[in-house]
């Protein structure tokens, strides 16, 4: 099951390309954002929209 509260917002130099990638807590795992499925990147969009609004 994805919980979007479990993966931390990065940004990452690849290549001299600035990347959004997203780092799950629990395993380490470090995953490019486009390799999310659209609902799971709209729903990191959301949890990271609520963690700057506090």
């Amino acid at each position: 099951m994805f919980d979007p509260r479990e993966w931390t917002k990065q940004l990452k130099s690849i290549h001299g390309i600035v990347r959004i990638i997203y780092v799950n807590e629990h395993t380490g795992l470090a995953k490019l954002r486009c390799t999310f499925t659209k609902e799971q990147q709209k729903a990191l969009e959301r949890e990271d929209k609520k963690l700057s609004h506090t």
